[in-house]
């Protein structure tokens, strides 16, 4: 049986960020990841804002990580009326950039082993017990543990912690050539209820995808691109299963932590996850590096400052889940009025003259005056989006 301090399950951003953190601080972790390959397969938008870049002091002159910047992004509503958002986000190579934190990674001291499955984990005296599947098994022993597995989130359940629920599901094409000059946004609610299509232009190619409970996702897709006239060859499908409503209840118990995905960290508007599931990775860092080297007992070396941290962000402010949850509820009939009342304006610059104009528009449009509650919640939640939702 081997002994460890920290062992960190999956090394997907969230993961990798948190071994980047504890090895800062003096603790060397083991990171385990099932795939032979970090970053692979890749199931991304690959859409990253540049707060996460300046967040964690990544090099934006590193072009080997992304391909392409875009200062701006359309929402469109039924009827074609569309709203902008000034933004700075960067289509990144999400394989390479995962690769790149590995490396950062393993440079400080952490040990990242591929191609190793986590099978169970067990609560001891000790710690926690985690029986691993690899290319030899074997138990490994560890003081603390932090769970970055995915939304899935096996273990997590097998904790009896309540896991992300429910899970909405992404499908993309990479599509060859830039169809598109602009982050896109399409939402309709009656044919991608709780969800949008999105086309992220990259260099040379477009990540175009949909995010839905519906299960016609494929045909969905498809028939968006032919509406658009994108004919350009398909170089890869993807999709996977991603969190719907924020951040669990529940982050950490005893001597485990949960972070990325497997906690629920992905803004609920757009269900972006990047940024939020490396801030959650970050955090357990310092948190677990602090609680292993206390000098006492006292609460300020306590996992409990975990979630007490995390509260203090944004994304987790319950806004974020009131907007979704308004927002995905409205009709086409309600997206259109909403479309026609911002049309052509920035959401993050309605002020002054904007702010008069939107209240005239909202006066030849009184259906929506019904929803002055949410109304607020789609602005502050959209606001915050456009910092965590990429």
């Amino acid at each position: 049986m081997k002994d460890v301090r920290v062992a960190i399950v999956g090394g997907g951003p969230a993961g990798l960020q948190a071994a980047i953190s504890l090895s800062k601080l003096g603790i060397k972790p083991l990171v385990y990841e099932e795939h032979s390959n970090i970053g692979q397969p890749i199931q991304c938008g690959e859409g990253l804002s540049i707060h996460a870049f300046n967040d964690f002091s990544i090099p934006v002159e590193d072009s080997k990580i992304w391909t392409k910047v875009h200062k701006r992004c359309k929402l469109v509503f039924p009827e074609n009326r569309a709203i902008y958002g000034d933004i700075q986000a960067y289509m990144i190579k999400r394989d390479k950039f995962d690769q790149y934190l590995a490396q950062k990674a393993t440079d400080l001291g952490s040990t990242i082993i591929t191609s190793t499955r986590v099978n169970s984990i067990q609560q001891n005296s000790a710690g926690v017990l985690l029986n691993i599947e690899g290319e030899k098994s074997t138990e490994v022993q560890s003081e603390l543990v932090i769970l970055a597995e995915g939304a899935q989130a096996k273990l997590t359940k097998s904790l009896s912690i309540s896991p992300p629920f429910p899970l909405i599901y992404a499908f993309e094409y990479k599509v060859e050539g830039e169809w598109g000059e602009e982050l896109e946004f399409y939402f309709d609610a009656e044919r991608y209820p709780y969800g949008y299509i999105w086309l992220f232009p990259r260099k040379n190619e477009t990540n175009i995808g949909i995010v839905t409970n519906s299960r016609e996702r494929k045909k969905l897709l498809d028939d968006f691109l032919n509406q658009k006239n994108i004919s350009g060859r398909i170089l890869k499908k993807v999709g996977g299963p991603i969190p719907m409503k924020g951040p669990i209840p529940e982050i950490h118990r005893d001597k485990i932590m949960i972070v990325g995905d497997a906690a629920g960290m992905v803004n609920p508007i757009f269900y972006g996850g990047i940024r939020i599931g490396m801030t959650s990775g970050e955090i357990a860092g310092k948190v677990a590096a602090n609680f292993l080297n206390r000098k006492d007992d006292s609460q300020a070396s306590s996992l409990d400052r975990y979630p007490a941290e995390i509260s203090k962000y944004m994304f987790s402010n319950k806004i974020n889940l009131s907007c979704h949850n308004f927002f995905y509820s409205r009709s086409n009939k309600f997206l259109t009025k909403l479309g026609k009342i911002l049309n052509e304006q920035y959401i993050n610059r309605i002020k002054g003259r904007e702010k008069i104009k939107m209240l005239l528009n909202l006066l030849v449009n009184p259906g929506l005056l019904k929803y002055p509650r949410g109304l607020l919640k789609i602005y502050k939640g959209f606001k915050i989006a456009r910092d965590w939702g990429f």
